[in-house]
């Protein structure tokens, strides 16, 4: 009986061992056809869109490829490529600084995302450099922005992820403070201060850590931060500020216009950024500032919807109703963009694969949320850039696995 027993579950082990040969090897061990390896890509798709289009633009692999679904952080590259269309390579944000006959000053924000502590140090000097030596007072002027702008899906959480846009910003709504073992409260970037309102915050960290806050839960802190920062950064470049408490004005009539700051970063980095650290800040500065650069100020979400709609029907010939951006990260629930619109997007814009970090063989954006897993960008071959697309709106996540199918197609075909 025993060896019956044992003759009989090495019969089941090895039908077992056959079974799972015989549908990996369709998609994994042995030599296929590419129309073999198709049918393994449709099979672990349940809900998604995938597509493979050749060097040329013919194409090679699509599956579902009109149905709309949420793309998450992959539709940060129509955000860049929207960006690079339709404001250009060169494109720098600005900031404008103006005087009153009290010896003020005025900051005027246009949103920029990378007006950080580096960069406020280069103002300090050429506003120095200008004959700026004293200041009365500073004010800031945030109204190139519709106030209290709330960005869908993102949470009022600490991550700072979650930061909160506007038109004047500085190191991304974020302070990174580090706290001694005695207590002690100091900044943790060499080219930070600190600030009256970071060595509060500070006082949340634990004794003997480092950590980065998110100001975004108080719209007033981010403010105040701001212009505690520039106060800071002004003194430490031999800058007197005589009245340190910042004010809230528009600059009109009274002002006159001292400085302009290109900030020292193109969009090209900008995008760099946003696509390699897929972050959500830089994303929706671009979103409404493309819409208010095209629909004019101040900054709307509506303004940037409007525009990113237009732009696949006009710049991509893709009928209405193929893309929905309720804003430029992916972080809402509420996007939706079909596969053939994001391979579109990756044929008009082959540049963005430079923009894009690398995985495997291939450069890619990812996008991730709950019951959605996704890729798009390019597979590298040795004749060029194949563009694809991997949409999943499903719970079993099998974007590696069809990536690595689409990969060996492309290695037979």
């Amino acid at each position: 009986m025993n060896v019956l027993l044992c003759s009989s579950l090495l019969l089941k082990k090895a039908a077992l061992f056959s079974t799972f040969l015989l549908f990996w090897g369709f998609s994994h061990t042995i030599a296929r056809t590419p129309e073999d390896i198709e049918r393994s890509i449709r099979a672990l798709v349940t809900n998604g869109s995938i597509i493979l289009n050749d060097e040329s633009g013919n194409t090679l692999i699509s599956h579902n490829e009109s149905q709309l679904l949420m793309p998450a952080s992959i539709v940060k590259i129509i955000t860049s490529a929207v960006a690079i269309d339709l404001l250009g390579t060169d494109f720098r944000f600005k900031t404008e600084f103006f005087r009153n006959s009290q010896g003020e000053l005025a900051i005027k924000g246009w949103g920029d995302p990378f007006m950080i502590s580096e960069e406020i140090g280069l103002i300090a000097a050429e506003l120095k450099k200008r004959g700026m030596h004293s200041i009365d007072r500073i004010s800031l002027d945030n109204s190139t922005f519709y106030p209290n702008i709330t960005i869908p899906g993102v949470s009022r959480t600490l991550n700072p992820y979650n930061a909160i846009n506007g038109a004047l910003v500085t190191n991304f709504n974020t302070l990174n403070l580090r706290r001694s073992a005695q207590g002690t409260i100091s900044s943790a970037e060499e080219a930070t201060p600190l600030t009256p309102l970071a060595a509060i915050m500070g006082n949340s960290i634990a004794a003997g850590s480092t950590r980065r806050i998110n100001l975004s839960d108080n719209r007033e802190n981010c403010l105040r931060y701001a212009g505690e920062l520039f106060v800071e950064i002004f003194k430490g470049a031999g800058i007197e500020v005589v009245n340190e408490s910042v004010s809230l004005s528009k600059s009109g009539e009274d002002w006159e216009p001292f400085y302009t700051h290109y900030n020292s970063n193109d969009l090209t980095t900008i995008n760099r950024g946003l696509q390699r650290f897929s972050n959500n800040f830089i994303a929706n500065q671009l979103f409404l500032v493309i819409g208010a650069e095209n629909r004019g100020y101040p900054a709307t979400i509506e303004k940037g919807r409007d525009v990113f709609e237009e732009y696949i029907k006009t710049r991509l010939n893709i009928a209405p109703g193929k893309l929905v951006m309720t804003e430029g990260s992916g972080i809402s629930r509420s996007n939706r963009v079909s596969g053939n619109v994001m391979i579109e997007v990756l044929e008009n814009r082959k540049e963005l694969a430079e923009l894009l970090p690398s995985n495997r063989n291939a450069l890619l954006k990812s996008g991730t949320l709950t019951g959605v897993y996704n890729y798009a960008g390019y597979i590298q071959t040795d004749t060029g850039l194949r563009p694809f697309v991997i949409i999943l709106n499903q719970d079993a996540n099998h974007r590696d696995r069809i990536l690595d199918l689409l990969i060996e197609y492309c290695n037979i075909n």
